[in-house]
């Protein structure tokens, strides 16, 4: 019975690590998108202005 609830506790435990770890990656992944997405249309922008500059004459 002993090593029934002591093999139950550690797969559940390896389990919750495991989902845990899925998760941190998960929310890494969405944030890293956000911002990237963010970070990548501003840099467009200053190219944008830039060559809007320097088409003026």
């Amino acid at each position: 019975m002993i090593p029934v609830i002591v093999g139950g506790l550690a797969i559940a435990a390896f389990t919750v690590e495991i989902m845990s770890g899925a998760a941190a990656a998960g929310a890494g992944y969405g944030i890293g998108r956000k911002y990237g997405r963010k970070i990548c249309e501003a840099v467009d922008n200053v190219d944008l202005n830039v060559k809007k500059i320097f088409n003026k004459e």
